[in-house]
């Protein structure tokens, strides 16, 4: 009885283990069809165009050639947003705190622009 009893239970550890793990959670740039691609959200202070370049399946750059976001907070936020979407290759990055509206126009830019790289 003890045998199947410690069995049982490193069977459900194992179970439980392998719940932990990561799924690919569909946002990053694999297999997307290489180009630039642009959306225009809205921002904190009006409309944000984002621009994605995707080369060999990858996001190579995020820049914001139009936007009007506050001068030293907003287009800082965006900056550093548009640098850890290129390094992470992926949408799913953390905003910048005070500058959240800023921050999600260039994430859901992205976002669409991935869309339309499918």
């Amino acid at each position: 009885m003890k045998k199947f009893l410690a069995l049982a239970l490193a069977g459900m550890m194992v179970l439980s283990m392998s719940a932990c793990g990561s799924k690919d959670k569909g946002g990053d740039a694999a297999g997307y069809k290489d180009g630039t691609y642009t959306s225009t959200q809205k921002g904190n202070n009006g409309d944000v165009t984002v621009e994605v370049k995707i080369e060999g399946g990858k996001i190579t750059s995020v820049t914001t050639p139009e936007q009007a976001e506050t001068a030293g907070l907003g287009d800082v936020a965006m900056e550093k947003v548009c640098a850890a979407i290129v390094e992470a290759n992926s949408a799913e990055v953390d905003t910048v705190s005070g500058a959240t509206n800023s921050s999600n126009a260039v994430i859901k830019g992205v976002t669409d622009c991935l869309d339309q790289a499918k």
